[in-house]
């Protein structure tokens, strides 16, 4: 019962992600009173990535952002638990074995090893960074709203999103910028740890 709710919201949000992803490329080609070099830019970054989605609708609409935001952060969160529930999902699946390996393998090397606490402040902080930064530049009157439009979706850029997020901090929100910079002494040295705990 648990699996068939989880699979069926997973179905309900990838629907309503994949709008959301539409309508966030065409309401960025259609914004007024800006050049077409920066709008096709915009709806090309949101096309290539479509998490971008999710950032750029803080800027104009704060429903579609939370929409989209919350369950993505509930996964991280549970982590360790939907990763199992998948595992076992999945597990009845030919076609799923690969990814049942790769998984087992996430969770017997690397997760068991991980305290939950600093597992989550591990998964979830890069979001909470770039929802801080977000919620700065929403209410930024010093930026125009294609200027914030630029900076949501540098934010969502993988990896050097969350580097977007801190140096936007280090100029608007420094406390955490510093936080920032633990999180990510943080990270290097529990992966340092892993690699060495597997090569030694």
């Amino acid at each position: 019962m648990l699996l068939t709710i989880v699979f069926l919201l997973a179905i309900l949000y990838g629907v309503l992600f994949a709008f959301l992803w539409c309508w966030s490329a065409v309401h960025a080609i259609l914004t007024p009173h800006e050049d077409w070099s920066r709008r096709w830019l915009w709806t090309a970054a949101i096309l290539v990535n479509p998490s971008t989605a999710m950032w750029y609708w803080y800027v104009w609409k704060r429903w579609a952002f939370w929409v989209l935001f919350a369950p993505a952060l509930a996964f991280l969160v549970f982590l360790p638990v939907t990763l199992d529930v998948l595992v076992q999902a999945l597990s009845v699946r030919d076609l799923a074995d690969r990814f049942v390996a790769i998984s087992t393998v996430l969770q017997d090397a690397i997760l068991v090893h991980i305290p939950l606490p600093l597992l989550i402040f591990i998964s979830v902080f890069p979001f909470v960074l770039r929802l801080v930064a977000l919620a700065h530049l929403g209410a930024n009157a010093q930026l125009k709203a294609a200027d914030r439009n630029d900076y949501a979706i540098a934010f969502a850029l993988p990896v050097v999103g969350f580097g977007g997020a801190i140096a936007y901090c280090f100029k608007w929100r420094r406390v955490w910028a510093a936080f920032g910079l633990l999180w990510f002494l943080t990270a290097t040295g529990m992966g340092w740890s892993l690699v060495s705990r597997a090569l030694f």
